[in-house]
């Protein structure tokens, strides 16, 4: 009775061999005993038996000799999926009848006239396909999605998609829930059951920087001489010489991935399935010794300090061409991805002309607090843009609304774009120039390559901390590029993802060491800044001219540090800006400091700057005075503080400045003219 099946299914097994010649019996697809796999029968000769019958077959073509699986599956699902996908229905639900381990591979419908069970080796329990890749089983959230209609509605709705019509060639549609036509995606369109043109099945490589399997259908704007599309690093597999270009989509993503990582990313995911997208990136972006090919990012967070990448929060940021809907959880939790700050698909090296470089194809915040993209916009996006995703409006959810202090304690954070606000009084220059444009400024800048009128970025201060000290002084960008210390806000050894050491929690050092103020003097050069006299080198307009006590920087920072023990936080408490000071009021006045204007607001001062002046909460009022106040007589140029600073302990109740002229200072007339 088999002979005679085997010989009516000839003309099945003709039909195979003349779709695929020799494809079909050499490939693992042949589960008879003369089969190469190691998932073969233990004596049954023909080929088609296991998956078709020329008699009794189930009612779906082509005369399917299987049962088709009862199991509900759970599908793939992203953010940036517009696809609806259902249940498996079509050629995908066939292969399903094995690939997702319900049925035994050797049950069949029509074996001699009746159902049964050949006789296999090689199979997992009850007889099903082992644990391995090809067992995809019914949780589907980790394969590429399949039994979805593709339609030119998808095409529009996603951005990054061809048209349904251009796929004519092997890589085609097919039946969907709608027999008879082919619309929709199923696991035929990449996979040829029959055929052996490349592993696994497929009709097109998976390799290939100009054409392969995935950019058949995905178009992705801006990949075209981008960082990961052109790099000619070698990489995968080890030894096999072939580049991250050749490899294209498949250096990050394959089509079936490991169980809960997104995106059908490679490894991203952790051993025990939660997603993980740096383990995507870590597989180039690590130290040589754990086969790193370029800019070791994953040292960087490893670090002490560190943007938290690896909290996986049910956050996905999402980059299409599409504006997609804002995403619910971006600004919700305390959770960031790589993909956060760059867009794999887009992304150059920094200082590429006419691109946004490490940013290029990023969403981001803007000033007025709109959603920005550079795709949409044809703008490059700006760093801090980038920062205020998080450290904008939604700062106190997503940050907190403090963070840790050094050495210890902790400090405020604020809303950076807010604080950054060119209409402000007082910033540092990171969103525009800054307001203050003395001469002295100008001085104690020069020596490090900047000046009043340079724009610095978020990094130039949160930066990789191998940046710092002497020999990276001013900006970094200024430096080469370092792959084995690369640049950026990824990690640090120190506090709050600084590139240098600042103290900032009271009480501060009892002796002077310009190393406790280390990322103050990248930029403001400490000599300038902290010489007694003018004489000396001293540059700066907090100082006494007028009443001798010279540079005043001097007096609090290095004179009187065992006294008083200040930190550059005690009168310029958010360094950021001063938009958001609660503990200082401030007063203009012509005449005396008794009269003229007076206000709580900074932006309110009829004055262009106040000099980044906020003060420590641990400095009080003085008197009858709502907050300690710091006052400007424009005719006498004069600046007067009124106020009870810190005790040397940090605790409140130090030393009295009345305004009196112990307690007043006049800038040089070759320096602050206002």
């Amino acid at each position: 009775m088999i002979r005679s099946l085997g010989l009516a299914l000839a003309l099945v097994a003709m039909s195979c061999a003349q779709a695929s010649g020799q494809g079909m019996v050499s490939s693992k697809h042949n589960l008879s005993v003369s089969g190469p796999g190691p998932v073969r029968a233990l004596s049954e000769t023909q080929i088609c038996v296991f998956c078709h019958t020329p008699h009794n077959a189930n009612p779906v073509a082509p005369l399917w000799n299987r049962s088709l699986s009862g199991a509900t599956y759970t599908p793939y699902a992203s953010g940036s999926l517009q696809a609806t996908v259902a249940q498996p229905n079509g050629y995908s639900r066939l292969c399903l009848s094995c690939h997702d381990g319900t049925i035994a591979i050797g049950s069949v419908n029509n074996l001699g006239a009746q159902s049964a069970t050949i006789n296999m080796q090689g199979t997992g329990p009850g007889g099903v396909l082992p644990a391995g890749s090809t067992l995809i089983g019914t949780n589907l959230t980790n394969d590429h999605p399949v039994s979805f209609i593709f339609n030119q509605s998808l095409t529009t709705a996603d951005g990054e998609l061809v048209a349904p019509s251009a796929l004519t060639g092997p890589i085609r549609l097919y039946e969907g829930v709608t027999i008879g036509v082919r619309d929709s995606v199923q696991c035929t369109t990449c996979h040829d059951p029959h055929l052996v043109l490349n592993p696994k099945f497929l009709k097109k490589p998976l390799t290939g920087r100009t054409d392969n399997l995935c950019l058949t259908c995905h178009v992705k704007p801006g990949w075209s001489s981008s960082s990961h599309e052109s790099a000619t690093t070698k990489f995968f597999p080890a030894g096999s010489g072939t580049s991250v270009a050749e490899l294209s989509c498949s250096a990050c993503h394959t089509p079936h991935t490991k169980p809960g990582a997104p995106r059908l990313l490679r490894e991203g995911a952790t051993s025990g399935g939660a997603p993980a997208i740096e383990e995507t990136c870590y597989r180039c972006h690590a130290p040589t010794a754990q086969g790193g090919i370029t800019f070791d990012i994953k040292t960087q967070f490893a670090k002490a300090r560190r943007h938290p990448i690896a909290d996986y929060l049910g956050h996905e940021p999402v980059f299409t061409t599409s504006t997609p809907t804002a995403e619910a959880v971006l600004n919700t939790s305390k959770h960031v991805e790589c993909t956060d700050c760059h867009n794999p698909h887009r992304v150059r090296a920094r200082g590429t002309a006419g691109t946004g470089g490490v940013y290029e194809g990023m969403r981001a915040i803007d000033l007025s607090g709109a959603a920005v993209q550079d795709v949409t916009l044809d703008r490059n996006i700006n760093e801090y843009e980038i920062c205020f995703r998080c450290h904008g409006d939604t700062y106190s959810t997503v940050i907190g609304t403090s963070v840790s202090g050094d050495p210890s304690g902790s400090i405020p954070t604020g809303n950076k774009r807010t604080e950054f606000q060119t209409a402000n009084s007082s910033y540092h220059p990171v969103a525009g120039a800054g307001k203050n444009t003395s001469s002295n400024l100008n001085a104690q800048l020069s020596p490090n390559g900047l000046s009043t009128s340079s724009v610095i970025r978020c990094t130039d201060c949160h930066n990789n901390n191998f940046f710092s000290g002497p020999s990276f002084t001013g900006v970094v960008s200024q430096y080469p590029a370092n792959e084995a210390q690369p640049k950026g806000p990824h990690g640090s050894d120190r506090f709050n993802l600084l590139r240098a050491r600042v103290r900032n929690v009271l009480p501060g050092p009892s002796s002077w060491s310009s190393a406790n103020f280390d990322l103050c003097f990248h930029c403001h050069d400490v000599t300038r800044l902290t010489a007694r006299r003018t004489g000396d080198g001293a540059r700066t307009n907090f100082y006494d001219e007028a009443g001798g006590k010279d540079n005043l920087h001097w007096v609090h920072l290095i004179d009187r540090v065992d006294k008083s023990r200040p930190l550059c936080k005690s009168c310029h408490y958010n360094i950021h800006s001063n938009v958001e000071a609660s503990n200082t009021q401030y007063r203009v006045t012509s005449t005396n400091c008794g009269a003229g204007t007076l206000t709580t607001n900074p932006n309110m001062v009829a004055l262009s700057t106040t000099r980044l002046i906020n003060f420590h909460p641990n400095i009080l009022r003085l008197g009858s005075r709502t907050k300690p106040e710091w006052c400007f007589n424009t005719a006498t140029r004069q600046r007067r503080c009124y106020l009870v600073c810190h005790q040397p302990s940090g605790g409140t109740g130090g030393t009295t400045m009345d305004g009196d002229d112990k307690h007043r200072y006049t800038p040089p007339s070759s320096g602050d003219i206002q």
